[in-house]
């Protein structure tokens, strides 16, 4: 998905529960912001300015330090996730997932958009995957968005992987893909009416999420300022609350922090990308910790948390985020308390 953050020099922490110290020295915070997924970046190696902006720009993977000075390292403690397995008898001997409510820690959610795995990305694989609980998706972005079919097609299907898991330990998710020159609740609506086109809202689906970036410099939000982007989301969430009655989650950090807002801008909760060993907030100062449920550790197919997966086979590129609850060790429970 769009990831809007970091590859930061090592910076002090403050450490909250996630344990990465089976990790080796080199592999603390030391990356750059990948701000928006840019699709023309993708494994090319060449200049497309012309290309559209649809999220994630992957150029954002170099190894350009950024000045993030305050982080927290945040989560739980990976140290119990050692290899496919846990001491709790979470996952069979074959490495499958375990049924329902038998499911423990770490609980993974993965997210993809159409040029990651192509039209049909195999969904059983990810929900036969160790730890993962479910996937978020792209829905729609802007005013006008065109992808062939893919959320329609897509949106269902992640669901029907899920099986009897569905809504116990299985579920989806949508995202809106902000253009913050657009008017917010227009974009609200456009995203609602993608969802009910497709097939509604289901019992096991994950709050609605917004997706605040600047991206690239191609892209157009890029020179968005800190007012535009705080009317343009604060319109679109109170738009999807008014329109759906729940929750609604806030995906992003780099444009907070390269814009110092400190506003939650209608949101309620926060998706925060940070590919670092421990979870940089850097642009999150106006949330507490336990307003942050998702930490996005891995970017299509880089992460640098010891012990949590980077890729699932049949998925050419995938980001993956683990559920976080401040410095608890998260529960199922907890997970459908905080995204549902």
């Amino acid at each position: 998905m769009p990831t809007d953050d970091e590859f930061s020099p090592e910076e002090p922490t403050e450490d909250t529960g996630f344990d990465d110290s089976s990790s080796d020295a080199t592999s603390v915070d030391t990356g750059t912001e990948d701000t928006g997924f840019d699709d023309s970046s993708e494994d090319t190696g060449t200049d497309e300015s012309g290309s559209d902006d649809t999220g994630f720009d992957d150029t954002g993977f170099d190894d350009t330090p950024t000045d993030d000075t305050s982080s927290d390292d945040t989560g739980f403690d990976d140290s119990t996730t050692d290899g496919d397995t846990t001491d709790d008898s979470t996952f069979s001997s074959d490495g499958s997932a375990a049924a329902g409510s038998e499911l423990g820690p770490p609980f993974l959610v993965a997210d993809q958009y159409p040029l990651d795995s192509g039209p049909h990305p195999p969904w059983t694989n990810l929900v036969d995957a160790p730890n993962f609980v479910g996937a978020i998706i792209k829905a729609w972005e802007g005013l006008h968005y065109n992808d062939g079919g893919w959320f329609t097609n897509n949106w269902s299907a992640v669901r029907d992987a899920g099986g009897d898991r569905y809504g116990d330990s299985w579920f989806r998710g949508a995202y809106l893909f902000l253009r913050f020159a657009a008017d917010g609740a227009a974009q609200a609506d456009a995203y609602l009416r993608a969802v009910d086109q497709a097939g509604g809202w289901d019992q096991g689906d994950i709050i609605p999420v917004v997706d605040v970036e600047l991206g690239s410099e191609k892209n157009p939000n890029f020179t968005a300022s800190a007012q535009q982007i705080v009317d343009c989301t604060s319109a679109c969430a109170d738009r999807i609350r008014s329109e759906t009655g729940r929750r609604v989650m806030l995906y992003g950090r780099g444009a907070m922090r390269e814009r110092s807002i400190t506003d939650h801008m209608k949101c309620d909760v926060v998706w925060n990308p940070s590919y670092t060993a421990h979870m940089v907030t850097n642009g999150l100062q106006a949330w507490d910790l336990e307003d942050i449920v998702l930490w996005q550790y891995c970017g299509d197919n880089k992460g640098f948390v010891a012990n949590l997966p980077t890729s699932v086979p049949g998925f050419a590129k995938l980001d993956i985020s683990v559920y976080v609850k401040g410095t608890q060790r998260p529960t199922l429970q907890m997970v459908r308390d905080s995204l549902l």
